[in-house]
């Protein structure tokens, strides 16, 4: 039968992990990983000098004359001067807690040193994921559920570290402190190794065949539960008016409540997967110990001989006990997180490109050449042969029905998408990947729903910057240009007033200032306004629509969609868009 030696390899739970470790970390952090190997023997090392410290100790007091007779023992204890054995015992003594502190001491900046590679990589794989994800555009986030996204952003990699990579480095350091010391045990009395095997081994083993496909189907389990709910809470806690107005609480409660259920009832297992390693191996240890004192009663002259085997043994168990126990733990955790490699191998050879951004002009026009696009899972064009040019400077209002296209052209032209057929000039100059970066600094987009986060009105305005950051010049100018500026004068703290979470405080028009606001001060040169005033009422609308107005003085381009046909009043020219064409253009009068 032919063994292939690499399957073998990355079939173990260990050598596999140690594979994928190689084959997903960067090679920076592949050359740290021989320094944190280094340092684990050297822990190892320490770990062994501190429990051997013991073994001078013990043998002075259970054995009478050991003083006199051990030829090493003897000369310390002349050289040094010893007035009496319980003078020498009381500074052997001494001299092995000064030895345990500095070993504990130095294996607490070994464990630091360990921490932070292993939770660098939590760091280095959540940035790397987040841009993994950016760099799949708008489609990528239209069709994936945001708690999952989510989730693989911070979640995943913080298992990784904590679950694969601390457990990984817990059990190379516990596993050679163990064979140290079953090195020890064997140089002192081989048949105590054979008396470890045959009551330890197979308890460890059964037990850990026993709960590894357990633990792996558990944290899957926990894995698939967790984004379900917290999509679950979400939608109950931002949809709450619905929630109250549908009576559908018990619905989602119940909903909840059964997720949470599920984990409960995961997470008990994962108490009692975690809590049995002691438990079994405190078993194993006292089966040993009546093998080895029915051993020593049978084979051994005498019962100081059994006192001496035994007072090893409780020795080496005082530090096998808790380091089979953490190899045991480890073992479960590196077997129950394996799905976060499919995760983090995601990432893995992922680097943004590195193309130069070229600088784009926008002092004429927008062009957009016998333009076509097709979403690419459909096999309809949502447009077809667009052909438009937008002076700068001009107000282009956009009027269609629902599902005619309007949104895709200005999702087009915003960038979130990339033409099938043709193309978009800015000055004659191509939209594309090279100049999008410069294009996105010229422009403003103001959605049906801006985005408000739970901070300030400056940190809303001036989006993506802290309050320290902000240039007040700006800010004042684009408050004031946004009709907001007298508004945000009457706030508690002005323009440091907290604003609630997606703008509690706020009225559904002062939203949209905000959105408009943030435009001017990115400094846009061309502002779109996607359905910007279709969920305000009437006289909101219309107080909007004037602020709009104030805007088209000739130097901003403004491009609009409206559902409300009164908010294009303004507009210098309007479009209409029909089965993904255009259809020429209208006047204001036609449309009303």
């Amino acid at each position: 039968m032919h063994i292939n030696i690499k399957d073998i390899i990355k079939n173990n739970i260990i050598t596999g992990t140690l594979h994928k470790l190689r084959q997903v970390l960067p090679s920076t952090y592949r050359r740290k990983s021989f320094k944190m190997i280094s340092l684990l023997f050297l822990n190892s090392i320490f770990e062994l000098v501190g429990l051997a410290a013991f073994l001078p100790l013990f043998s002075v007091i259970l054995q009478p004359g050991v003083i006199q007779s051990h030829h090493l023992i003897s000369k310390v204890y002349t050289f040094v001067g010893f007035s009496s054995e319980n003078q020498f015992i009381l500074a052997l003594s001494g001299l092995i807690v000064v030895a345990i502190v500095f070993k504990n001491i130095a294996s607490i900046f070994i464990v630091r040193s360990q921490a932070r590679f292993s939770l660098s990589l939590y760091q280095y794989f959540s940035n790397k994921l987040h841009q993994l994800y950016y760099s799949k555009g708008f489609p990528f986030f239209k069709k994936t559920n945001s708690n999952i996204i989510l989730r693989n952003i911070s979640t995943i990699p913080n298992q990784f570290a904590n679950q694969i990579v601390l457990p990984l480095f817990n059990f190379l350091n516990e596993m050679l402190v163990l064979v140290l010391i079953l090195t020890g045990l064997f140089l002192y009395d081989p048949k105590a190794i054979v008396l470890l095997t045959v009551t330890i081994l197979p308890v460890f083993l059964l037990f850990y065949n026993w709960v590894k496909g357990r633990a792996l189907r558990l944290e899957k389990e926990v894995n698939a539960i967790a984004p379900e709910l917290t999509k679950s809470i979400f939608q109950s806690v931002h949809g709450y008016p619905d929630v109250e107005i549908t009576n559908t609480q018990t619905v989602f409660r119940k909903r909840i409540a059964d997720l949470i259920g599920r984990l409960v009832k995961l997470n008990v297992r994962r108490t009692v997967y975690n809590a049995s390693p002691t438990k079994v191996l405190e078993t194993g240890m006292v089966i040993t110990i009546f093998a080895i004192t029915a051993y020593g009663l049978w084979f051994l002259p005498d019962r100081a001989g059994l006192a001496a085997l035994l007072g090893m043994y409780a020795l080496a168990a005082y530090r096998i006990l808790p380091s089979t126990n953490r190899i045991m733990l480890a073992l479960i955790s590196i077997k129950g997180y394996q799905y976060t490699f499919d995760i983090i191998g995601e990432a893995t050879g992922f680097a943004p490109e590195k193309g130069e951004d070229h600088e784009i002009e926008f002092n004429k026009h927008i062009e957009i050449k016998d333009l076509s696009f097709r979403f690419p899972d459909s096999k309809e064009s949502m447009l077809s042969k667009i052909n438009l040019c937008i002076q700068k400077g001009e107000s282009l209002g956009l009027i269609g029905e629902s599902g005619s296209g309007k949104t895709t052209l200005m999702n087009l032209l915003l960038g979130f998408w990339e033409p099938t057929k043709g193309g978009i000039l800015i000055d004659n100059t191509p939209l594309s990947k090279k100049t999008l970066k410069s294009w996105r600094d010229r422009i403003g987009y103001v959605q049906q729903e801006v985005y408000i986060i739970d901070s300030s009105v400056a940190e809303n305005v001036a989006f993506g910057l802290k309050d320290k950051e902000i240039d007040q010049d700006k800010l004042e100018k684009a408050l004031k240009q946004a009709s907001l500026w007298d508004f945000v004068q009457t706030l508690p703290n002005t323009i440091y007033t907290k604003i609630g979470e997606r703008g509690a405080k706020l009225s559904g028009g002062q939203r949209q200032r905000v959105g408009i606001a943030r435009a001017l001060y990115a400094g846009a040169d061309v502002l779109f306004f996607d359905e910007a005033t279709s969920a305000l009422d009437t006289k909101t609308e219309e107080e909007i629509t004037e602020s709009i107005r104030t805007l088209a003085d000739g130097k901003l381009t403004l491009i609009i969609i409206a559902h409300r046909k009164t908010t294009l009043k303004y507009c210098t020219r309007i479009v209409k868009v029909a089965n993904g064409k255009l259809h020429g253009e209208v006047s204001y009068e036609d449309i009303v």
